[in-house]
C-alpha cells in the first residue's frame, strides 16, 4: 500500500514573536511631538489674536437696530377702532386707529356758529360807521355856519347895529356846534373801533373754527413713517392721551448696526471705512456696511442721561474695557421680513 502525501496550501502566518534588538525610541518621540503641536497650538491662539488687533477690529458686541417711532395721538379721546394689527406692515399715511370724533363734530359746529354770528356783525358796524361818518360831516358843516354867524354877528355888534341879545345868541349857536362837531366825531370814533374789535372777534372766531376743523382731522391717527408695527396692545374702547404713546413703528427706512469697540480701537474706525457685518439671524452670510460714526458721549451711570447712550461695562462680574458705540449702514440689507431690531451682530473691520 503507498503512501498519502499531504500537503499544507495554507498561507504561512507572519512571526508575532518580536524582533531581538528592535528599539521603541520612534514611538516614544511621536508622543514628544504631539505634546509640543499641542502646546504650540494652545500658544499660537492667543498669539493670533493679539496679531488680528494690529490687522482689524473685531467685536461681537454688536447688534440690529433701527428707529422706533412712538405714535403719539395729538388729541385725547376714547378709541373708536383699530385699523391695523400686530407684526403688520404699513405705509406712511395709513390710518392706523380712529378716536370717537363726535364730541369735535359739536366742537366744529360751534365753531362755525360762533364765526357766522361774527361775520354777520361786520356790516352792521359798517353801516353804523358809515352813518356816524355822515353825522359827523353834518355837524362839522352846522359848526362851520354858526362860527360864521357868531363873527357876523360880533362885526355888527361893534358897529351898534343889532342888539347884544343877538351876539348872545351867536356865539351861544357857535359853541352849540362846536359840542355837537365833537360829539359826532366821537361817535364815529367808537363805531370805528367797534369795527376794529369785532373784525378781532371775527378773527378769533375763525382761528377756533380752524382749530376745531384741525383737532377733528386728528382723530384719524396715521403712520408717520413705513414700517412695521410692533408689540401692539392698542384695543377699542382704550382712552388715547396725548402724553402717552399708543402704537409703536419701527422704521423701515432706519436699518442700521451698533456695535460696541473698545476705546483702543476707535483710531483705526473713520467715518466711511468698509466694515463686514454678520448678522445672527442671517447664518453664513457676510454683508457689506460702511461706518456713519462714533457716538461722542456715553453715560458713566445706568439710567442717567437718556440723551447719551450707556454702555455696561461688566458682563457676569467681570469688569470690561470701556466700550463705544459706532454706528453702521448696510449697504445691501436683506428685505424688512428677515430683519429684527434687537437682533444680534458680529462685525469686523479691516485696517
Amino acid at each position: 500500500m503507498s503512501d498519502v502525501i499531504t500537503v499544507d496550501r495554507s498561507e504561512p502566518q507572519p512571526a508575532t514573536m518580536p524582533v531581538p534588538g528592535a528599539s521603541t525610541r520612534p514611538r516614544l518621540l511621536s508622543g514628544w511631538v504631539r505634546r509640543a503641536l499641542l502646546l504650540g497650538a494652545v500658544l499660537l491662539i492667543p498669539l493670533l489674536w493679539w496679531a488680528l488687533g494690529y490687522i482689524g477690529a473685531y467685536t461681537d458686541d454688536a447688534f440690529l437696530t433701527s428707529d422706533l417711532v412712538a405714535v403719539t395721538p395729538e388729541i385725547s379721546g376714547p378709541i373708536a377702532s383699530v385699523a391695523v394689527s400686530d407684526n403688520q406692515w404699513v405705509r406712511r399715511g395709513t390710518v392706523l386707529f380712529t378716536i370717537d370724533s363726535e364730541p369735535f363734530q359739536l366742537r366744529l359746529q360751534q365753531a362755525l356758529k360762533a364765526e357766522a354770528q361774527a361775520q354777520a356783525q361786520l356790516p352792521v358796524d359798517r353801516a353804523q360807521l358809515a352813518a356816524l361818518g355822515a353825522q359827523q360831516q353834518s355837524a362839522a358843516a352846522a359848526a362851520a355856519l354858526a362860527h360864521a354867524d357868531r363873527g357876523r354877528a360880533e362885526a355888527l355888534a361893534n358897529a351898534n347895529a343889532i342888539a347884544l341879545q343877538a351876539l348872545d345868541e351867536a356865539r351861544a349857536a357857535d359853541a352849540e356846534g362846536d359840542a355837537q362837531q365833537h360829539t359826532a366825531a366821537a361817535n364815529a370814533h367808537k363805531a370805528a373801533e367797534t369795527l376794529k374789535l369785532d373784525a378781532a372777534a371775527l378773527a378769533v372766531a375763525q382761528a377756533a373754527r380752524r382749530l376745531a376743523q384741525w383737532r377733528l382731522s386728528r382723530t384719524r391717527v396715521v403712520a408717520p413713517v413705513d414700517g412695521r408695527i410692533t408689540h401692539l396692545v392698542l384695543q377699542p374702547g382704550d382712552m388715547a392721551t396725548t402724553t402717552t404713546p399708543a402704537i409703536g413703528i419701527v422704521d423701515g427706512q432706519a436699518w442700521h448696526v451698533v456695535a460696541n469697540y473698545k476705546e483702543y480701537y476707535l483710531r483705526h474706525l473713520p467715518p466711511g471705512h468698509i466694515a463686514w457685518v454678520w448678522l445672527d439671524t442671517q447664518p453664513w452670510r457676510l454683508y457689506r456696511a460702511r461706518i456713519q460714526g462714533i457716538a461722542h458721549g456715553i453715560s458713566r451711570h445706568a439710567g442717567g442721561d437718556m440723551l447719551v447712550p450707556y454702555v455696561s461695562p461688566t458682563v457676569d462680574w467681570i469688569r470690561l474695557e470701556r466700550r463705544i458705540p459706532v454706528r453702521l449702514t448696510l449697504e445691501h440689507a436683506p428685505d424688512n421680513e428677515q430683519l429684527f431690531m434687537g437682533a444680534d451682530a458680529r462685525v469686523l473691520v479691516l485696517y
